[in-house]
């Protein structure tokens, strides 16, 4: 079932959050006239909004929009995800406050604002006390795509601040603190005068940590390095968890593991399952050798959907995995014409229903960004 907004460039975002509400009643989506192709489209006027299930158990057609925002990007759109604890009616996510990045909380519906934040949100606590955020100017200077070019970095000129890096944001009084700063990770990863910066930062479950990426940028675009690195909430205690192996995606199992797509440096990829209390890493031997963007089914941990980049012929590949068997059963072959390539491309990004029932993925095999629903099994 394809999903849009009429002719509007329609998609979610990243891998890491569910677009699907408590109940499995509304599928959140944003939408944008911009062209979905051109870099320079982000932080255009964005819409967002949502689909209804019908009676029948089918999403209807209709995009019933109830805000909008001009910060966002193309890998990540503006953060829109469900609140934890209010996820029937009410929903987080970027946007400008008082003329500087912000996020609100608001009710789909009341429609209303619920709460304002002076703080944009990278992701939520399970029990919606605290959310991570991060510098967004910063993020989308050394990362393109992933951070937001509204305003310029103020911390450009400084390659590992030491009053920037992870912060918290507490959800009540709105008051935020630093977690880890970028000087206190630079002082044990990265050359004299790499620019660090930190991204990809999710709670587990149980939420009291956070895992998240510290990166640098090297001089004279000569790539960048990456380590992950795990900071407990409470007390702002820190360590590395890898730094042999580059990680791209990961998502958590439980509130001790986390899957993710490693890359060896003979250039090998694996899946592999992180224990953060036995401090080991276990590779899974999936049938893969190429990164993805993994997700546990919501209620089978034996299970999750992953997908792929454009092959040879730019088909991203949709696929459901049983980790106990080592198999893998493709679901969809999607088509992503060339133009959508580095910054602008659209990875499906694939996320479950909460029943386990469907997928939902952005995909470009329609001729502009649209979501897709694909059936897995009753």
């Amino acid at each position: 079932m394809v999903l849009s907004d009429g002719d509007r460039c329609t998609f979610f975002g990243y891998h890491d959050k569910s677009p699907f509400n408590e109940d499995g009643s509304k599928l959140l989506a944003m939408s944008v006239t911009a062209s979905d192709s051109d870099p320079e489209s982000e932080c255009a006027p964005m819409r967002l909004g949502y689909f209804c299930k019908q009676v029948d158990g089918v999403f209807g057609q209709q995009f019933i929009p109830f805000a909008e925002t001009s910060t966002w990007c193309w890998q990540q759109g503006c953060m829109l995800q469900w609140h934890p604890v209010h996820s029937y009616t009410q929903v987080f996510f970027n946007a400008l406050v008082n003329d500087d990045y912000g996020s609100i909380c608001f009710d789909v519906t009341k429609n209303r604002v619920v709460l304002e934040y002076h703080y944009p949100i990278y992701s939520l606590d399970p029990a919606a006390r605290y959310a991570v955020t991060l510098n967004f100017s910063r993020l989308g200077r050394l990362r393109p795509g992933y951070g937001y070019a509204l305003f310029p970095d103020a911390t450009a000129d400084e390659p590992a601040p030491e009053h920037d890096g992870l912060f918290l944001l507490d959800l009540q009084s709105g008051s935020r603190r630093l977690l880890v700063s970028l000087a206190s990770l630079a002082q044990s990863a990265g050359d004299a005068g790499a620019q660090h910066y930190v991204n990809h930062a999710t709670f587990s479950p149980d939420g009291k940590k956070i895992v998240f990426f510290h990166l640098w940028s090297y001089e004279g675009d000569k790539g960048r390095g990456l380590r992950v690195c795990e900071v407990a909430v409470d007390t702002g205690n820190w360590r590395e968890l890898e730094s042999e192996r580059m990680v791209s995606h990961y998502c958590w199992r439980d509130g001790q593991k986390f899957l993710a797509t490693t890359r060896e440096k003979s250039g090998k990829w694996h899946y592999a399952l992180y224990d953060l209390i036995d401090r080991t890493r276990t590779d899974l031997g999936l049938p893969f050798n190429e990164d993805s963007h993994p997700m546990f089914h919501p209620s089978d941990h034996n299970i999750i959907v992953t997908d792929t980049y454009p092959d040879r012929r730019r088909d991203q590949h949709l696929c459901i995995v049983n980790l106990n068997k080592r198999t893998s059963k493709e679901i969809a072959a999607l088509y992503s014409p060339v133009r959508y390539r580095g910054q602008v491309r659209c990875d499906l990004h694939s996320r479950w229903d909460r029943e386990g029932r469907f997928v939902a993925v952005d995909t470009t095999a329609y001729g502009k960004r649209k979501m897709l629903l694909v059936l897995c099994g009753d």
